[in-house]
C-alpha cells in the first residue's frame, strides 16, 4: 500500500530510523488501514506505531507470521486488529523512555478514539475491550459514552487474563513471538468469549420458534441482541457436541430445504464418498426452497429474496457484457467439440471434373468424391460452485459468472447439472439449481445462489462426481468455481488420527486427490478461479495447469475467452 498521509509517512521514516521509501506490505498495510484513513492525531500516531514496527520486529517478518497464520485459516478480520493491539503496546512502552513524546500523541490518538468512535468500536463486543484498556491507560481520555461500554464487562472474569497478555506484549523478542502473542489472545479471549458477527450471513443464526415464524420483535430489540455481551466459553476447537450434530438436519431444511435423493440413495452415496478425512459426514442434496417460501414474511424469506434480487441487479447492470460472454463461451465449446467431416473417393458420390481423364486410363480410377460428416463427441458437464461465506464480497458476480456458462451450454444442447455447495456442521449440502437435461428456462435459477458458512470442496466434488459418472455421454467435464480457499473450521465428530479441522494444507491435499481421483476415471476437472492473488497458488495445486481465472464478465471478450479455449482444448 502507497502512503496517502505525508505525515504519517514522515514520522514513520523517523522512528524506523531508516529513510528509505517504501509501501507497506499487504497484511500490515490491512492492519493500519482503518487508522490510517481517519487522519488527525490518529493517522500520525499510527506512523509511529508502523515505525516502531519496523525497527523492532521488521515489517516483512511481521508479514510473513501474519500471512502464515492466513494460511492456516485463521480469521484474519479478527487476528488482525489484535495483532494490531499487541504491536501497539509493544512500540509505546519500549520506545518511549527514547522518545518521550510517544506517550502524548498516544493520548491524543486515544481521545479521539474514545471521543468520536471513528472505528465504530462501541458497536462490537470484540472491540470494547480494547475501549477499556484506552480508558485504563489514558483516564483523561475516557467519554461518557465509552464509560457506557465498560459497563457491558462487568460480567467478564477474564479481564486480568486478558491484561496480563497484552502487558507480555512489550517483552516480545521478534516478529513471531508477538503474533504468537496474538494468537494465544485470539484463542484464550477473542474467539473464548466473544461470538463471532454474522452481519454478512445471509442465513439466520438463531433459531426459529416452532412453525417457523419469527417473534415479534422490534429494531431496538434486535440492536441491543446484537451488542450482547456472551460470557460463556467456547472449545478453542470449535467441536460440535452429539446434541448440536442432532439439531443440524432439521435446521438445513428449514434454512435450505428437503433432500430430493431418497434416504437408500444418500446411505449408498454416503458410503461411497465419506471415508478417509470425511468418514461419518453427512450430505445433504436440495433443490432450495419452493417459490412460494420467498412470498412469505419470514426472515428467511426476506434473506433469500434480498439475496436473489441482488444478484438479478447484477446482471442487468451488465447485460451487455453478459450477452457478449455467453457468446464467448459457447464459441469456445464450438471450436473444441468441432468435427470436421471425412472425405474420400469412390465409385459414386459428388463428381470430380479434374479427375474425368482418368476415365479409360485407369483400371479403378474412382471419379466421386464423399462427404461424410462426423458425428459430435457427446459431452455432459457438472458446474459446481462453492456457496461458502467467503464468496459473500463477491457473491452476486459468481452467480453471474456460472450463469454465463450455464447460458451458453444450454444454448448449445450440452446437458449440464448446476449445484452450489457448502458445508454447515457435519453435513456438506449440495444445492440444486438445474438439473443435466432441464431447459434454458432453468438457467435462472443460478440467481437464488447465495453464500454462507464453511466449504468442504474435497468432499463436493466427490459427491457430484458420483452422478457424473453414471452418465453415459463420451466425455464427462466438472468447472468448479472457486476461490482456491477449501475451509471447515467446525468439527463434527472428532476421530483419533485424523485433523480437527478441514483447513489449510490438509483442505487443501484432500481437494487435489479428489481431483485426481475423477482424473484417473476418465472425467475432466476445470477450476474457474474467482479468488483472491494470495489462493491463486492453491489454485494451481488443485488444478494444475487446468484452471481459468476470471474478474469481470467483460474479461470473456478478452483474454479470458482465449484462455477458456486453451483450457477446453486440453481436456479435449
Amino acid at each position: 500500500m502507497a502512503w496517502e498521509n505525508e505525515r504519517a509517512e514522515s514520522l514513520f521514516l523517523t522512528v524506523s530510523a531508516d529513510h528509505r521509501r517504501r509501501e507497506l506490505p499487504e497484511y500490515v498495510a490491512q492492519m493500519s488501514a482503518p487508522f490510517l484513513a481517519c487522519g488527525g492525531y490518529l493517522a500520525a500516531y499510527e506512523g509511529v506505531i508502523l515505525g516502531g514496527a519496523e525497527r523492532l520486529f521488521g515489517m516483512a517478518e511481521l508479514e510473513l507470521w501474519l500471512r502464515r497464520h492466513r494460511y492456516a485459516a485463521y480469521n484474519m478480520r479478527v487476528l488482525l486488529p489484535i495483532t494490531h493491539l499487541c504491536l501497539e503496546e509493544a512500540v509505546r512502552i519500549r520506545l518511549s523512555a527514547e522518545r518521550p513524546g510517544i506517550p502524548g500523541m498516544a493520548a491524543l490518538a486515544a481521545q479521539e478514539l474514545l471521543r468520536d468512535d471513528p472505528l465504530n468500536w462501541r458497536a462490537s463486543s470484540r472491540d470494547w475491550l480494547r475501549i477499556d484498556r484506552l480508558c485504563k491507560r489514558f483516564p483523561a481520555a475516557a467519554h461518557e459514552a465509552s464509560r457506557t461500554v465498560i459497563a457491558r464487562l462487568s460480567d467478564f472474569t477474564d479481564m486480568v487474563l486478558f491484561e496480563s497478555l497484552v502487558s507480555g506484549c512489550a517483552d516480545c523478542a521478534d516478529a513471531q513471538a508477538l503474533v504468537a502473542r496474538a494468537v494465544l489472545l485470539y484463542k484464550k479471549i477473542f474467539t473464548r468469549y466473544f461470538a463471532p458477527d454474522h452481519d454478512l450471513d445471509p442465513l439466520p443464526e438463531r433459531e426459529l420458534p416452532e412453525g417457523g415464524e419469527e417473534s415479534a420483535e422490534s429494531d431496538e430489540c434486535r440492536e441491543a441482541a446484537a451488542l450482547t455481551f456472551d460470557s460463556r466459553p467456547m472449545a478453542d476447537d470449535f467441536v460440535l457436541t452429539a446434541e448440536q450434530l442432532a439439531d443440524v438436519p432439521d435446521y438445513l431444511a428449514r434454512n435450505f430445504g428437503s433432500s430430493f435423493k431418497t434416504a437408500h440413495e444418500m446411505e449408498e452415496l454416503e458410503r461411497a464418498v465419506c471415508t478417509g478425512l470425511h468418514e461419518d459426514r453427512k450430505l445433504l442434496f436440495t433443490d432450495g426452497f419452493p417459490e412460494s417460501v420467498y412470498a412469505e414474511q419470514s426472515e428467511r424469506a426476506r434473506s433469500a429474496a434480498a439475496c436473489r434480487e441482488e444478484n438479478r441487479a447484477m446482471l442487468r447492470e451488465h447485460e451487455a457484457a453478459v450477452r457478449t460472454g455467453i457468446r464467448s463461451i459457447e464459441q469456445a465449446f464450438r471450436n473444441v467439440l468441432r468435427s470436421d467431416p471425412e472425405t474420400y473417393r469412390a465409385h459414386f458420390g459428388e463428381l470430380v471434373n479434374a479427375e474425368l481423364w482418368k476415365a479409360g486410363r485407369c483400371e479403378d480410377p474412382q471419379l466421386f468424391r464423399r462427404t461424410v460428416a462426423i458425428q459430435p463427441p457427446s459431452v455432459v458437464l457438472e458446474l459446481l460452485i462453492d456457496a461458502s461465506g467467503s464468496q459473500r464480497s463477491r457473491q452476486s458476480m459468481v452467480a453471474m459468472q456460472s450463469y454465463l456458462f450455464s447460458a451458453a451450454l444450454s444454448r448449445l444442447r450440452i446437458p449440464h447439472r448446476v449445484m452450489s455447495y457448502c458445508t454447515y456442521g457435519d453435513h456438506t449440502v449440495l444445492r440444486r439449481f438445474r438439473d443435466y437435461d432441464d431447459g434454458a428456462d432453468a438457467d435462472l435459477r443460478i440467481l437464488d445462489y447465495r453464500a454462507t458458512s464453511n466449504n468442504r470442496d474435497g468432499l463436493a466434488i466427490a459427491a457430484a462426481g458420483q452422478d457424473l459418472l453414471r452418465r453415459r455421454e463420451e466425455h464427462k467435464l466438472v468447472l468448479v468455481f472457486s476461490d482456491g480457499l477449501p475451509n471447515d473450521m467446525v468439527s463434527g465428530r472428532v476421530r483419533e488420527g485424523m485433523p480437527k479441522k478441514y483447513v489449510g494444507d490438509t483442505a487443501v491435499r484432500d481437494t487435489c486427490a479428489q481431483v485426481r481421483k475423477l482424473l484417473h476415471r476418465g472425467v475432466s476437472v476445470l477450476g474457474v478461479f474467482l479468488g483472491d492473488e494470495r489462493e491463486l497458488e492453491n489454485e494451481r495445486l488443485i488444478y494444475g495447469s487446468s484452471f481459468l481465472r476470471i474478474r469481470s464478465a467483460e474479461d470473456f471478450a478478452g483474454s479470458a475467452g482465449k484462455r477458456l479455449r486453451e483450457v477446453l482444448a486440453q481436456a479435449y
